[in-house]
Protein backbone atom coordinates (compact mmCIF):
# COMPACT_ATOMS: atom_id res chain seq x y z
CA UNK A 1 0.00 0.00 0.00
CA UNK A 2 1.62 3.64 -1.00
CA UNK A 3 1.47 6.54 1.60
CA UNK A 4 -1.35 8.31 -0.30
CA UNK A 5 -3.27 5.31 -0.16
CA UNK A 6 -2.45 4.55 3.51
CA UNK A 7 -3.57 8.50 4.13
CA UNK A 8 -6.68 7.75 2.12
CA UNK A 9 -7.91 4.55 4.16
CA UNK A 10 -6.36 6.26 7.60
CA UNK A 11 -9.03 9.56 6.46
CA UNK A 12 -11.68 7.07 5.82
CA UNK A 13 -11.51 5.39 9.14
CA UNK A 14 -11.63 8.73 11.10
CA UNK A 15 -14.64 9.93 9.27
CA UNK A 16 -16.39 6.66 10.19
CA UNK A 17 -15.23 6.89 14.12
CA UNK A 18 -16.17 10.92 14.23
CA UNK A 19 -19.23 10.44 12.26
CA UNK A 20 -20.73 7.20 12.89
CA UNK A 21 -18.89 5.33 15.49
CA UNK A 22 -18.81 8.28 18.00
CA UNK A 23 -22.46 8.87 18.14
CA UNK A 24 -23.48 5.29 18.30
CA UNK A 25 -21.86 5.02 21.65
CA UNK A 26 -22.89 8.46 23.13
CA UNK A 27 -27.20 7.26 22.08
CA UNK A 28 -26.37 4.37 24.06
CA UNK A 29 -24.71 5.97 26.84
CA UNK A 30 -27.12 8.52 27.78
CA UNK A 31 -29.59 5.63 26.90
CA UNK A 32 -28.75 3.80 29.93
CA UNK A 33 -28.82 7.22 31.56
CA UNK A 34 -32.68 7.53 31.16
CA UNK A 35 -31.71 10.36 28.52
CA UNK A 36 -32.28 10.89 25.07
CA UNK A 37 -29.87 12.80 22.58
CA UNK A 38 -30.37 14.96 19.27
CA UNK A 39 -27.64 15.79 17.59
CA UNK A 40 -27.75 18.91 15.90
CA UNK A 41 -27.88 17.98 12.33
CA UNK A 42 -30.84 15.86 13.01
CA UNK A 43 -32.87 19.11 14.18
CA UNK A 44 -31.89 20.83 11.06
CA UNK A 45 -33.65 17.69 9.10
CA UNK A 46 -36.31 15.70 8.36
CA UNK A 47 -37.51 13.71 11.76
CA UNK A 48 -38.35 10.96 10.18
CA UNK A 49 -35.00 10.61 8.61
CA UNK A 50 -33.54 10.49 11.91
CA UNK A 51 -35.94 7.39 12.78
CA UNK A 52 -35.01 5.81 9.02
CA UNK A 53 -31.11 6.39 9.79
CA UNK A 54 -31.29 4.30 12.87
CA UNK A 55 -33.48 1.58 11.58
CA UNK A 56 -31.20 1.58 8.61
CA UNK A 57 -27.26 2.31 9.36
CA UNK A 58 -25.83 0.82 6.26
CA UNK A 59 -27.09 3.27 4.39
CA UNK A 60 -25.74 6.25 6.35
CA UNK A 61 -22.37 4.47 6.84
CA UNK A 62 -22.36 3.90 2.80
CA UNK A 63 -22.64 7.69 2.44
CA UNK A 64 -19.59 8.23 4.39
CA UNK A 65 -17.33 6.24 1.92
CA UNK A 66 -18.16 9.50 -1.49
CA UNK A 67 -15.54 11.26 -2.87
CA UNK A 68 -17.30 14.57 -2.29
CA UNK A 69 -17.86 13.49 2.00
CA UNK A 70 -13.65 13.05 1.65
CA UNK A 71 -13.20 16.03 0.17
CA UNK A 72 -15.10 18.07 2.36
CA UNK A 73 -13.25 16.99 5.59
CA UNK A 74 -10.48 17.49 3.97
CA UNK A 75 -11.22 21.12 3.26
CA UNK A 76 -12.16 21.53 6.98
CA UNK A 77 -9.20 20.04 8.65
CA UNK A 78 -7.14 22.53 6.23
CA UNK A 79 -9.19 25.61 7.10
CA UNK A 80 -8.97 24.83 10.96
CA UNK A 81 -5.30 25.11 10.22
CA UNK A 82 -5.63 28.05 8.81
CA UNK A 83 -7.71 29.66 11.23
CA UNK A 84 -5.72 28.20 14.15
CA UNK A 85 -9.00 27.35 15.68
CA UNK A 86 -10.23 23.71 17.06
CA UNK A 87 -12.63 21.79 16.74
CA UNK A 88 -15.19 21.67 19.78
CA UNK A 89 -17.68 18.84 21.08
CA UNK A 90 -20.72 20.81 23.06
CA UNK A 91 -23.42 19.02 24.87
CA UNK A 92 -26.56 20.80 26.56
CA UNK A 93 -29.46 19.76 28.17
CA UNK A 94 -33.55 20.00 28.35
CA UNK A 95 -36.29 19.15 29.80
CA UNK A 96 -39.22 18.83 26.95
CA UNK A 97 -42.46 17.84 28.36
CA UNK A 98 -40.88 16.53 32.05
CA UNK A 99 -38.06 13.99 29.86
CA UNK A 100 -34.35 14.94 30.08
CA UNK A 101 -33.15 15.85 26.08
CA UNK A 102 -29.84 16.36 25.12
CA UNK A 103 -28.72 18.48 22.03
CA UNK A 104 -24.82 18.08 20.91
CA UNK A 105 -22.80 18.91 18.21
CA UNK A 106 -19.61 19.18 16.71
CA UNK A 107 -18.68 22.81 15.57
CA UNK A 108 -16.26 22.36 12.68
CA UNK A 109 -14.37 25.75 14.04
CA UNK A 110 -14.19 28.10 16.71
CA UNK A 111 -12.04 30.95 16.48
CA UNK A 112 -10.41 31.51 20.19
CA UNK A 113 -10.09 34.93 20.46
CA UNK A 114 -13.45 36.06 20.05
CA UNK A 115 -15.46 32.25 20.67
CA UNK A 116 -16.99 32.55 17.40
CA UNK A 117 -18.21 29.51 15.48
CA UNK A 118 -17.46 28.74 12.06
CA UNK A 119 -19.63 26.12 10.20
CA UNK A 120 -17.73 25.43 6.83
CA UNK A 121 -19.71 23.97 3.98
CA UNK A 122 -18.61 22.51 0.72
CA UNK A 123 -20.40 23.17 -2.39
CA UNK A 124 -19.98 22.72 -5.92
CA UNK A 125 -20.77 25.94 -6.94
CA UNK A 126 -21.36 29.19 -4.55
CA UNK A 127 -24.73 30.37 -3.90
CA UNK A 128 -25.88 34.16 -3.10
CA UNK A 129 -27.24 33.59 0.04
CA UNK A 130 -27.04 31.11 2.92
CA UNK A 131 -28.83 28.24 2.45
CA UNK A 132 -31.68 28.08 5.16
CA UNK A 133 -30.66 24.39 6.97
CA UNK A 134 -27.37 25.58 7.47
CA UNK A 135 -28.46 29.20 8.91
CA UNK A 136 -30.57 27.06 11.49
CA UNK A 137 -27.34 24.59 12.16
CA UNK A 138 -25.23 27.47 12.90
CA UNK A 139 -27.98 29.24 15.18
CA UNK A 140 -28.35 25.90 17.15
CA UNK A 141 -24.28 26.11 17.42
CA UNK A 142 -24.43 29.86 18.92
CA UNK A 143 -27.22 28.65 21.37
CA UNK A 144 -25.03 25.85 22.28
CA UNK A 145 -21.88 27.26 22.81
CA UNK A 146 -23.34 30.88 24.16
CA UNK A 147 -22.06 33.23 21.46
CA UNK A 148 -23.68 36.11 19.59
CA UNK A 149 -22.69 35.49 16.03
CA UNK A 150 -21.08 32.74 13.93
CA UNK A 151 -19.90 32.17 10.49
CA UNK A 152 -21.14 30.10 7.46
CA UNK A 153 -18.13 29.70 4.59
CA UNK A 154 -18.85 28.08 1.59
CA UNK A 155 -15.99 27.22 0.05
CA UNK A 156 -16.40 25.58 -3.77
CA UNK A 157 -14.25 25.37 -7.14
CA UNK A 158 -15.57 28.96 -7.90
CA UNK A 159 -14.10 29.97 -4.73
CA UNK A 160 -15.14 31.09 -1.15
CA UNK A 161 -18.01 32.92 0.28
CA UNK A 162 -18.74 33.68 4.25
CA UNK A 163 -22.20 34.89 5.42
CA UNK A 164 -22.68 36.50 9.37
CA UNK A 165 -25.15 34.73 11.42
CA UNK A 166 -26.58 36.24 14.28
CA UNK A 167 -29.17 35.59 17.01
CA UNK A 168 -28.98 32.42 18.73
CA UNK A 169 -32.00 30.07 19.32
CA UNK A 170 -33.53 30.44 22.15
CA UNK A 171 -34.33 27.02 24.63
CA UNK A 172 -37.97 27.64 23.61
CA UNK A 173 -37.14 27.86 20.01
CA UNK A 174 -34.82 24.55 20.28
CA UNK A 175 -38.01 22.75 22.43
CA UNK A 176 -40.03 23.60 19.38
CA UNK A 177 -37.68 21.79 16.97
CA UNK A 178 -37.76 18.92 19.15
CA UNK A 179 -41.49 18.56 19.38
CA UNK A 180 -41.67 19.35 15.70
CA UNK A 181 -42.86 15.94 13.65
CA UNK A 182 -43.29 17.59 10.31
CA UNK A 183 -41.88 15.11 7.85
CA UNK A 184 -40.22 16.45 5.91
CA UNK A 185 -38.66 19.77 7.37
CA UNK A 186 -37.71 21.50 3.99
CA UNK A 187 -41.17 20.23 1.70
CA UNK A 188 -39.37 22.06 -1.16
CA UNK A 189 -36.27 19.95 -1.96
CA UNK A 190 -35.81 17.93 1.13
CA UNK A 191 -37.13 14.33 -0.42
CA UNK A 192 -35.52 14.61 -3.40
CA UNK A 193 -32.04 14.52 -1.98
CA UNK A 194 -33.03 11.82 0.74
CA UNK A 195 -31.05 8.71 0.58
CA UNK A 196 -34.11 7.32 2.34
CA UNK A 197 -36.85 8.16 -0.23
CA UNK A 198 -37.37 5.24 -2.09
CA UNK A 199 -39.04 3.37 1.00
CA UNK A 200 -40.06 6.19 2.91
CA UNK A 201 -43.89 6.60 3.09
CA UNK A 202 -43.83 10.41 4.18
CA UNK A 203 -41.57 10.94 1.05
CA UNK A 204 -42.93 13.75 -1.24
CA UNK A 205 -40.79 12.45 -4.61
CA UNK A 206 -43.42 11.70 -7.57
CA UNK A 207 -41.48 8.81 -8.70
CA UNK A 208 -41.50 6.85 -5.48
CA UNK A 209 -43.68 3.60 -5.54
Amino acid sequence: MSASERCIEKLFIDMKQKYIEERERMREKFKREGKQIIFVHELCECPEKRRMRQRFPDIERAEIYTPRFAVGQLIEEALRQRFRGEERKCTKELIVDGKPYLISGTIDIVEPEENIPIEVKYQTSIQEKPLEHHILQLKLYLWLIGSERGELLYVSPEGLKSFIVREPLTDREVIELIKDEKSPRWPEWECQYCSYRQFCNKSNCRHRK
